[in-house]
């Protein structure tokens, strides 16, 4: 059996950011890493359209991390800062729109924030996360 390789997609405007985190994560075993300039907006078209497992995008940087998740069939997608230490992740989850399904998911997720100790920003789509460093 092959061993599993999670392709991760690196979204970057600073260089620092797409070198050094790109180099970090390609060091990992079982990760396999595109780095990508957001400014060369075909090259994110393409790297969106091959299907990655996990995005990470830059925070404050050129392209949102809501629209990332929005044009992407990713289920994982992380909005790092570059210019903190924190970080955030989007999960792209199904849910009914019948307001009864639709308030039980949201409860659901606001109870998981309230279990873990941490908060939640005020649109409920972000989970703070502390980034080592």
């Amino acid at each position: 059996m092959s061993p599993v390789v999670v392709r991760v997609l690196l979204l970057y405007s600073h260089p620092l950011m797409g070198e050094g985190l790109g180099r970090m994560l390609a060091a990992e075993p079982g990760l396999a890493v595109d780095a990508v300039d957001v400014a060369q907006t075909g090259a994110v078209d393409a790297a969106l359209a091959s299907l990655p497992d996990v995005i990470i995008v830059e925070e404050g940087g050129a392209l949102d991390a809501a629209d990332i998740v929005r044009r992407s069939t990713c289920s994982v997608v992380l909005d790092v800062d570059i210019t903190t230490t924190a970080a955030w992740s989007l999960r792209r989850e199904v849910l009914s729109t019948r307001p009864d399904d639709f308030l039980a998911s949201l409860r659901s997720a606001v109870s998981r924030v309230i279990d873990c100790g941490g908060g939640v920003d005020t649109d409920l789509g972000m989970q703070p996360a502390a980034i080592s460093g």
